[in-house]
């Protein structure tokens, strides 16, 4: 067998005390309540905590999940000696207004993805994290869902051999018109589309560690009836190595989000290696190898992105706090994933290839 489902599900390090580190949650939206808090409580770890501007969704969510402390005031929920960790489940807009308080008492602070929709707002959020000496992490929890954490796994042992190849492509739809999403410019590129673009540098990172994007090319379409401000259709040829086209890795990614019939939509990944091949979606992972290659290995796979993947993301952040080391999703690795969304909307408007340096003000 390939893997054992306790390869890629959630753990918390048997060497770490959760019981020390109480969650205090800033931010009682839908995705709190539908993801983080779910994880929390299936990996007994503590939220001592919860704050939200809406007196009505603190106290709400404070009952659902039997959090003993609600409060509309981000300082009084800092005031608390049990919280140890602050989870901030806000909007990007509301972000540096509470990073600010937090530096009044600073802790470790898990931010939801990405740190910001602009590389330079999110540049400017690290950069206050730092100043105040907050360690801060970023909750691209998407990497520990179970499908994503085990194509990781099977990358990191190289089951595949070298990768040369990433491919993804999703089909579903994203423009309903009582959605907040449908009014936020580059919405599914900048917010949504940032799991995947991160998603592609992690892969290609674990499977070659000096692999860094270097260029990207963006088309989009934007239908004249739909809701959504900007495109929902997209694609993204993503270059890593020097230009000339002689790099050995290379990915491409293609998002049609407003297939209006379900049946019609999907979610796919595709990575091949110089001794195989594998793909998979949230539910089934299948790899063949070259010296098979007639014989497919199915993998099943159990759990699932909510709550898995958040759950993944606050223990292992928890762990690197505990070990006093650097958050699994550090400030200036995020810079690197939002500078791919970045590079998207650029390219699209502007019709051209966008490099990395370009925008991280990098040599070469």
């Amino acid at each position: 067998m390939l893997l054992n489902p306790e390869d890629y599900l959630p753990r918390l390090s048997p060497e770490v005390d959760a019981a020390k580190y109480g969650i205090g949650l800033i931010g009682c939206g839908g995705i709190a309540n539908q993801a983080h808090l779910p994880a929390y409580r299936k990996m007994g770890l503590s939220v001592v905590a919860c704050c939200d501007v809406n007196a009505e969704a603190a106290r709400r969510t404070a009952e659902k999940f039997g959090i003993p402390f609600w409060t509309t005031d981000v300082g009084e929920l800092l005031a608390r000696e049990d919280v140890r960790i602050v989870d901030m489940a806000l909007h990007p807009p509301a972000r540096l207004p509470v990073l600010r308080q937090i530096a009044q008492a600073p802790r470790p602070v898990l931010c939801q993805k990405p740190l910001a929709l602009t590389l330079a707002e999110a540049r400017e959020l690290g950069g206050a994290a730092a100043s105040a000496g907050i360690r801060l992490g970023v909750n691209q929890q998407a990497r520990w869902a179970p499908a994503h954490r085990a194509m990781q796994l099977l990358l990191e042992r190289e089951t595949i051999g070298e990768v040369y190849g990433i491919q993804h492509l999703m089909r579903s739809f994203q423009d309903q018109a009582d959605m907040w999403w449908v009014n936020v410019p580059n919405f599914n590129i900048a917010d949504h589309g940032v799991h995947y673009l991160d998603l592609c540098r992690f892969f290609a990172r674990t499977a070659r560690p000096e692999a860094e994007w270097t260029r990207l090319h963006c088309t989009t379409a934007q239908l004249p009836d739909q809701n959504a401000v900007d495109p929902l259709v997209y694609s993204a040829n993503v270059e890593f190595g020097p230009v000339g086209g002689r790099s050995p890795l290379m990915a491409s990614l293609q998002f049609n989000n407003i297939v209006r019939a379900s049946r019609g939509h999907s979610y796919t990944w595709w990575i091949d290696g110089a001794k195989g091949s594998m793909w998979g979606n949230h539910k089934e992972l299948y790899v063949t190898l070259a010296s098979s290659p007639s014989v497919v290995h199915d993998i099943q796979l159990k759990g699932s992105w909510f709550p898995d993947g958040f759950a993944g993301s606050m223990c292992d952040f928890i762990a690197a706090v505990d070990r006093g080391e650097e958050p699994p999703v550090t400030p200036e690795d995020n810079y690197r994933t939002v500078a791919m969304t970045t590079a998207m909307v650029l390219s699209s408007r502007e019709g051209r290839v966008v490099g990395r340096a370009e925008l991280m003000g990098e040599a070469g």
